[in-house]
């Protein structure tokens, strides 16, 4: 069996960047012309105003993945905070009200994206690899110099704000996914710094009375264990063509991190209501600072977010349809690590297409020729969220952490079956 490390090697090489993306600190968003660009809006995010419901956040906001019932969007704009230049500013809102803000001041996903092997002509293959190297090095260096200096200012300033002295606590309820932080008072604000090894740099900011020392949502942590139940029920739906799907289960895109098996736990992990996103899941999977997944601890990510949420999980290095069946019934979604090619994710994209126009169109089954198409043993590896299935057309519905689609893909349950490398069934 192939290990961990090459299989995420193979994941990370596979999965769509977007092109003309600068792997530099800020991501996309370096790129975004603002008004508010190294505007510094620490007073207007900590006063009363945004926080009453009485002033609108500044800028333009777009929406990202919810969290249960709680509506998340980021600001499309690269200001300073706290006198230091943010990376990214997101926003959540319960019932319209301002929940929380966060704030990442420094990540390496968005730094390192993915490594750059693109090499002069003419090299040999040692001097290939001695230019990789020194092309990692020197980029680890550079990060390294900018989390450090990032982590004592932004200390230095939440101390000058802070009224009194901070608190260490934490987050959560798994060894895995605990996070150490360090709360400083604000008048009726808490303002949370999360330091993620050498990897993420986040402040959270949020009324002292809405803190929380778990990752899952308080609307879902207060229900029963029936209650949760029945919310996961009543999300699937049975549509015209027969088909019985989970409905809206948030898309986490990838963009050019390295991150296709990170987003679609992320995805799954907002649907049960847990306040994670790809950048701490890099941390707590202990993700190294190459450009690259090889060398991280995903699979047990996979058992923490389940225990998190109040679920128990099986893990099968195969595709069971009928164990698929079960956990979708209850609105589970299932998460499965599979062999990967372009010709067949373009077929399986007609196919989605064909059936959204036909209502009687159905995937033939599969033939010899057909069944020789599938990626092999020797194909990248890929992962996908299973949301639902067709049980008269022994198809599955799937959805990527890419974008491009806004209704679930689909293919025969006997493709899936012959290319899957890992299956993770959430369970009640």
């Amino acid at each position: 069996m192939k290990s961990y490390r090459v299989l995420f090697g193979a994941l990370a090489a596979l999965s769509l960047p977007l092109s003309g993306i600068p792997n530099q600190v800020g991501g996309f968003l370096a790129q975004t012309e603002s008004p508010l660009n190294d505007t510094d809006l620490t007073e207007i995010l900590l006063g009363d105003g945004v926080w009453a419901g009485n002033e609108n956040l500044p800028g333009i906001w777009r929406d990202e993945a919810p969290i249960a019932a709680v509506k998340g969007s980021y600001l499309a704009a690269r200001p300073k905070v706290f006198g230091l230049p943010a990376i990214m500013v997101q926003a959540r809102h319960r019932s319209g009200n301002l929940d929380s803000l966060a704030i990442t001041f420094a990540d390496a996903g968005s730094y390192f994206g993915y490594l750059n092997e693109k090499l002069p002509p003419g090299l040999s293959k040692r001097a290939q690899q001695a230019e990789l190297r020194r092309r990692l090095t020197d980029k680890r260096q550079a990060f390294s110099k900018h989390f450090r200096e990032t982590q004592v200012s932004l200390m230095d300033a939440l101390r000058d704000l802070a009224d009194g002295r901070p608190k260490e606590s934490q987050i959560g309820k798994t060894r895995t996914l605990r996070a150490a932080v360090t709360d400083f008072k604000k008048g009726p604000l808490l303002l949370r710094l999360v330091v993620g090894g050498d990897r993420l740099i986040r402040v959270i900011i949020t009324p002292r009375e809405n803190a929380s020392r778990q990752w899952l949502d308080a609307d879902r942590a207060a229900l029963s264990e029936s209650a949760l139940g029945r919310v996961y029920r009543d999300r699937v739906s049975k549509t015209e063509r027969g088909d019985v799907r989970i409905d809206n289960l948030p898309i986490v895109p990838q963009g050019y991190k390295p991150y296709c098996g990170l987003n679609t736990l992320t995805m799954a992990a907002r649907y049960f209501g847990l306040h994670l996103d790809e950048d701490w899941l890099a941390v707590a999977g202990k993700f190294q600072n190459t450009g690259s997944a090889a060398g991280s601890q995903l699979p047990r990510l996979y058992l923490a977010v389940a225990k998190e949420a109040g679920l128990d999980l099986h893990k099968s290095n195969d595709f069971s349809l009928s164990e698929a069946k079960s956990s979708l019934d209850r609105g589970l979604p299932v998460v499965v690590w599979r062999r990967f090619s372009q010709e067949r994710n373009q077929i399986h994209t007609k196919q989605t297409m064909r059936a959204s126009q036909d209502p009687k169109f159905a995937i033939p089954s599969p033939d010899s020729a057909t069944r020789d198409s599938w990626p092999t043993k020797k194909a990248p590896l890929h992962a996908s969220v299973i949301v639902g299935y067709n049980p008269d057309h022994s198809e599955v519905l799937f959805i990527e952490s890419w974008a491009g689609m806004d209704i679930p893909r689909r293919m025969r349950a006997e493709e899936l079956a012959a290319t899957a490398y890992l299956t993770f069934y959430f369970k009640p």
